[in-house]
């Protein structure tokens, strides 16, 4: 159950924006493993204390017999500065919802040292920045960011823990979804870590600024997990 939960954390945060930037929303979603409801998530994307700094952060918690395996709410945060349509992350802790601090990770970004330094799972980090470089919850700003501008994600670098993953996503079709929302003319996309054979579906409405309304993580053509939003409201 951890493991459904933190793929959502990693590859599903909504993708919202507008043409003239981000904008902030608060969006809650049902996730389901298979057929089994398993728990919901609520992702808030909103303005930092410095101007041009911002935050995105997901809750996500476990929900029926899913709660026997985990009951804590696991948090993921970024804070991160956003130029245009990139995106500078500073600040990334995840939060597994246990007692243990040792699985939790703490990670700073200090772009004038090009250095990432901080400690995953109890063991120290401290690799060279790249370009582009993002982390597991600002990478979903950058992919709005450019969406939002016109541009395709593309490839994108994303530290997890102690290392780097390479993530491709490429536009698949138009389709129009039923949604909890109504039904939504939605843009298909799809996330691959390249390399890899599983991948993540993000249905995307245009209407609503590009949020995320559906997802869906898939290995070897088998659906594992999929989310589905419940509420969405814009923030100020």
């Amino acid at each position: 159950m951890r493991t459904i939960l933190l793929a959502w954390l990693c590859v599903a945060a909504p993708l919202l924006a507008q043409a003239d930037g981000l904008a902030p929303f608060v969006a809650e979603y049902e996730v389901r493993y298979g057929s089994m409801a398993v728990g919901s998530s609520r992702t808030e994307l909103g303005h930092g204390t410095v101007p041009g700094h911002w935050f995105i952060e997901t809750r996500s918690n476990a929900s029926g017999f899913a709660r026997l395996i985990t009951s804590g709410t696991l948090v993921q945060r970024s804070d991160f500065e956003l130029t245009g349509a990139e995106i500078r992350p500073l600040r990334y802790r995840f939060d597994d919802g246990s007692r243990r601090a040792a699985e939790d990770v703490m990670l700073d970004f200090d772009w004038s040292a090009g250095r990432v330094r901080g400690s995953a799972e109890g063991d120290p980090v401290d690799l060279a920045i790249e370009a582009g470089l993002q982390d597991a919850a600002s990478i979903q700003a950058l992919v709005q960011a450019r969406v939002a501008s016109g541009a395709e994600p593309g490839d994108v670098a994303m530290i997890e823990k102690d290392f780097v993953k390479y993530y491709r996503y490429e536009r698949v079709s138009a389709q129009p979804l039923r949604t909890a929302l109504g039904e939504l003319d939605t843009i298909l996309y799809r996330s691959t870590r390249i390399g890899r054979e599983r991948e993540t579906l993000l249905w995307l409405a245009p209407a609503l600024g590009w949020v995320t309304v559906q997802a869906e993580q898939r290995r070897n053509g088998k659906r594992t997990f999929q989310t589905r939003i419940r509420s969405y409201l814009p923030g100020a």
